[in-house]
C-alpha cells in the first residue's frame, strides 16, 4: 500500500510537470499495482476487526474503474483528483486504520 501511495505522488509530479511520457508509463504502473494489491485491500475489510467499516470494500473496485476512465479521458484536472485528492487520501486512511486495529 506505501508503495501505491509513493507511486500516486510520483505520476501526478510528473502530470504536473507535463512529463507525458514518464506519466503514460507511471500511471500504467499505478493501475497495474492496484489491480495487483486490490484482492488484498478488499480481504482487509473480512476482518471482524474491520467490521463497522465492512461496506467500504466496495469503494475500491469502482475507484479503480474511475482512475482508469480519467486516464482515458486524459483530463489532468480529474486525474489528479481521483488519484492524489481521493485514492491517496483514501489509502493512507486505510492504511492507518489497519495499523490501527492490529491488522498490520
Amino acid at each position: 500500500m506505501n508503495e501505491l501511495i509513493d507511486k500516486i505522488e510520483e505520476c501526478i509530479s510528473q502530470l504536473l510537470r507535463y512529463d507525458t511520457n514518464s506519466f503514460g508509463e507511471q500511471a500504467q504502473y499505478v493501475v497495474n499495482l492496484m489491480i495487483t494489491i486490490l484482492p488484498s485491500i478488499i480481504n482487509c475489510y473480512s476482518d471482524p476487526r474491520m467490521s463497522d467499516v465492512r461496506e467500504d470494500a466496495v469503494y475500491w473496485p469502482a475507484q479503480l474503474e474511475r482512475i482508469i476512465k480519467a486516464l482515458e479521458n486524459d483530463d489532468s484536472f480529474e486525474i489528479t483528483d481521483i488519484l492524489y485528492n481521493e485514492t491517496r487520501i483514501n489509502l493512507m486512511e486505510l492504511r492507518d486504520t489497519i495499523v490501527k486495529r492490529g491488522l498490520a
